[in-house]
């Protein structure tokens, strides 16, 4: 390990924090007071978990299907728990469980809440509230966003472990933020309180659920990091908490042979005889197109197929997640998330015929590659960490390595290829990035024809939430054309953002913005350069959705955000035109 790298790692070790494995037994001592109940669909289905239930019906040769939901109230979302369960006994095509998707601020305590900006989905504001969800009907209701990892995690955990949960995450999020809670220390005492809690309920099979595109990994350009990545938070959860780890994954893993070697590699990895190390398999985007939309069934059900025929080749009971055509438009209604369920239930009736037919030897030689450098990868991060002065034993200590590493420097710091030729090159690349960086290279080819040419410029760009792509691309286009970036990372705050243009003497600032908050994100940063009397040039690219006032589902806002003086466009161009003038 280079010095450089040693200083760096040195400079992230936290101070004043209370020592993780005291926390981690508070945790532990408190789990052992809290009873988590039988949901109606276990007590319907004879069964002592929902993990149970998955490994018999896949010994019966089928699958277990899922829907993420969340809908724009507690109310609606209760009744459309109702309208799955009455979908499943109308058609026959069982549909068992339900992740529920709440608004981010129920993962804030109470007193945060009213700064907190406007989100798509609903709210929960008592134990009653979870609870009801696994009293409505005998369907299986789970929780992995805004729990585990959030500000609320002790009371969200036990509210979600009273109510019946088979599962609870998501550990990948903790690099995400929520706007106006500052308190880290409490923030992740209390992510280690719960994954001690979470330790005491292995018996009845409740997993701590990571999903690696909402983490570090959706930094990543190489599928073996996400492999190497996975195999650190399994450290964290199962080898120093104690806890059942599981992954999901599949959402920027839409290319169907590093996703099943990924899978295969976690599967060989991390699974026993008694627990399968994936949980579910989220459905893809990327490869959706925006215009008739209709057209995303091909694409979504061929996902679906594989991912059957993969289950039934391993012998692995992962839950089948369909993603609705629109999801790359908007916040998808219910009647569409039926319906892709209804068209992967119907593929999965072929499956039988299509695996006497299917060579898994290509996805098995790429998991043995993945396996072969994400393991080298894992030792890098723990050998790197151990000289450099991390309690490697402490989980408390190595969460927080986790969240103030940055994501692209932690690939490359130890990625096998950086020790074994120098340079970082990827063993498997990511889709996303891979496409991310090809259209980076149109857009500056198209530019630089047109004699675009920005040396003097100097431009912020953040993300509004913790995602990563778009930042990646908007920052990588300006900088190849001479433009000096600062880059403020993923989840930036308005104030925080505008703060940081103030301190560079930056008045040209691009954000990318996915989660739905673009129209409030916008209207704070109005008011603020108000306040300050300020002048901002701000460009904004992305989703342009949110939801509105007597609306059910989020819908397009972009016309409002204009109106604000934030320039919402999805055309760099365009963007560049108005940042400065260029034409």
């Amino acid at each position: 390990m280079d010095q450089a790298l040693k200083e760096y790692i040195q400079s992230l070790i936290p101070q004043g924090f209370p020592d993780g494995r005291t926390v981690l037994q508070e945790g532990v001592e408190l789990g052992r007071q809290i009873e988590v109940p039988r949901s109606m669909f276990l007590e319907k289905h004879g069964c002592k978990s929902y993990a149970e239930y998955r490994r018999k019906r896949l010994a019966e040769g089928k699958q277990t299907w899922q829907i993420l939901l969340g809908l724009a109230t507690l109310e609606d979302e209760l009744n459309g728990i109702r309208k799955i369960y009455e979908f499943g006994q109308r058609t026959g095509m069982e549909i068992s469980g339900v992740q529920s998707i709440p608004s981010q601020i129920v993962g804030l305590p109470h007193e945060y809440w009213e700064r907190f900006p406007k989100q798509t989905s609903y709210e929960m504001h008592d134990p009653a509230d979870w609870i009801a969800h696994n009293q409505t009907v005998p369907i299986q209701v789970a929780w992995q966003d805004f729990h585990l990892a959030s500000p609320a995690a002790l009371q969200t955990t036990i509210n979600a472990l009273q109510a019946g949960t088979d599962r609870l995450g998501c550990v990948s999020t903790l690099i995400w933020d929520y706007t106006g809670y500052y308190d880290e220390v409490n923030r992740f005492s209390d992510m280690v309180r719960s994954l001690g809690i979470l330790s005491t309920k292995k018996e009845q099979e409740i997993d701590v659920v990571t999903y690696p595109e909402d983490g570090l990994p959706g930094y990543f350009l190489d599928i073996a990091s996400w492999v190497g990545y996975m195999l650190v938070e399994n450290y964290i959860v199962h080898d120093l908490c104690h806890a059942l780890f599981s992954i999901s994954y599949g959402g920027l893993l839409t290319e169907v042979q590093p996703r099943m070697a990924f899978a295969l590699a976690m599967h060989r990895l991390l699974s026993t005889e008694d627990h399968c190390a994936l949980v579910y398999y989220n459905g893809g985007t990327i490869d959706q197109l925006p215009d008739d939309v209709n057209c995303n069934y091909g694409t979504g059900v061929q996902e679906m197929l594989i991912q059957v025929l993969f289950n039934l080749k391993y012998h692995t009971p992962i839950i089948i997640s369909p993603v609705a055509v629109t999801e790359r438009l908007r916040t998808p209604s219910l009647e569409e998330l039926l319906d892709i369920s209804a068209a992967g239930i119907r593929a999965e009736s072929k499956a039988p015929e299509w695996l006497p037919l299917m060579d898994f030897s290509p996805i098995e030689a790429l998991s043995d590659l993945l396996i072969e450098k994400g393991q080298k990868f894992f030792h890098n991060v723990l050998d790197s960490f151990k000289e450099a002065g991390v309690d490697i034993e402490d989980p408390l200590q190595m969460i927080m390595m986790l969240k103030h590493f940055n994501p692209v420097k932690f690939e490359q710091s130890f990625h096998p290829s950086v020790s074994e030729t120098g340079v970082f090159t990827p063993y498997c690349p990511s889709q996303l990035g891979r496409q991310t960086m090809e259209l980076k290279d149109e857009i500056v080819a198209g530019l630089k024809e047109q004699h675009y040419d920005l040396t003097g410029e100097r431009v912020i760009c953040a993300s509004a939430d913790g995602h990563s792509y778009g930042l990646l691309l908007i920052d990588s286009v300006l900088t190849e054309l001479h433009a000096t970036v600062v880059n403020g990372g993923v989840d930036m705050e308005p104030a925080t953002l505008l703060d940081l243009a103030d301190e560079e003497d930056i008045h040209h600032i691009c954000i990318s913005t996915h989660c739905g908050q673009c129209l409030t994100y916008a209207q704070n940063l109005r008011q603020l350069a108000v306040e300050r009397g300020r002048q901002y040039r701000i460009t904004m690219g992305g989703m342009f959705t949110a939801l509105l006032p007597g609306n059910k589902l989020p819908v397009d806002v972009q016309d409002h955000i204009l109106e604000t003086g934030v320039f919402a466009n999805n055309n760099l161009k365009e963007q560049i035109q108005f940042l400065f003038g260029r034409a």
